[in-house]
């Protein structure tokens, strides 16, 4: 059983491997194993008890997963989650912000996470399925975002100082690099407003959502853009030890 292990162990990093140094092969092996981003999405629920912190850093208990059924490609898997969200965390610090929409780290270094992006960039729900399921979540997961298209921008009109406007609306200047990510929205003029959010799985309680605000050059017109994941991903407490990379593939699908 030990060489079993230590067999399947080999194969999969020899796959990953393979991946990491062709990224056109065609054969994701998450497919291969037979995975959907509903599975997945359980799978990473269980591996909660196995997440812990070292200081700001994640760490996974990986012996403790496998003892406890978890199967070694999503072991894999999850191990590059959190060697990315670490990468995000340190980036973060380095440079004193905290969102990551802004933030580019190159995918060729995590292949199996690579896979997994490609698969929810191709993935549509199921209809139909019960809102109780264990791939749901209050705050919204891969296999059920919340909400599951891009919040429309409503203008507000015109008001004689917006940036006061704003912030009296409880409103600040969104942190670092979280700013500017969008064209409509340079970073002198945009403003995040954390918030909760009721959504068809219940509601994910505040800072975890915001509101999205912008002015116009001349500081008069408003826009404000209503309840997505709040992208400064730092500055609040997680729902799930995988937060920081579904608030990512959020902000790049939606």
């Amino acid at each position: 059983m030990r060489f079993l292990r230590i067999s399947i162990i080999f194969l999969i990093a020899t796959l990953i491997m393979s991946a990491a140094a062709n990224p056109f092969n065609s054969s994701s092996l998450l497919e291969l194993e037979g995975y959907t981003v509903e599975e997945i999405t359980i799978e990473f629920r269980r591996l909660a008890p196995f997440v812990s912190y070292e200081g700001e850093y994640q760490i996974l208990d990986s012996i403790a997963a496998r003892k406890a059924g978890i199967p070694d490609i999503i072991i894999a898997l999850a191990q590059q989650v959190i060697a990315y969200q670490n990468h995000m965390r340190a980036i973060s610090k380095a440079q004193n912000i905290d969102d990551i929409t802004q933030i580019d780290i190159p995918l060729n270094e995590y292949p199996l996470l690579a896979e997994f992006e490609a698969m929810l960039m191709n993935y549509k729900p199921k209809e139909g399925e019960d809102l109780l399921a264990p791939s749901t979540h209050p705050c919204g997961t891969y296999a059920h975002p919340v909400p599951n298209y891009s919040p429309p921008r409503f203008n507000l009109g015109w008001y004689e100082n917006a940036h006061l406007t704003l912030l009296n609306w409880g409103f600040h200047r969104t942190a670092g690099y979280a700013c500017g990510g969008d064209p409509f929205v340079p970073c002198d003029r945009d403003y995040t407003r954390g918030r909760g959010y009721w959504g068809p799985y219940g509601y994910c309680s505040a800072p975890r959502f915001r509101d999205q605000g912008t002015r116009d050059s001349a500081n008069h017109n408003i826009w404000i853009q209503y309840g997505e994941p709040n992208p400064e991903i730092f500055s609040y407490w997680w729902p799930y030890w995988d937060w920081g990379w579904y608030v990512r593939w959020w902000h790049r699908r939606y």
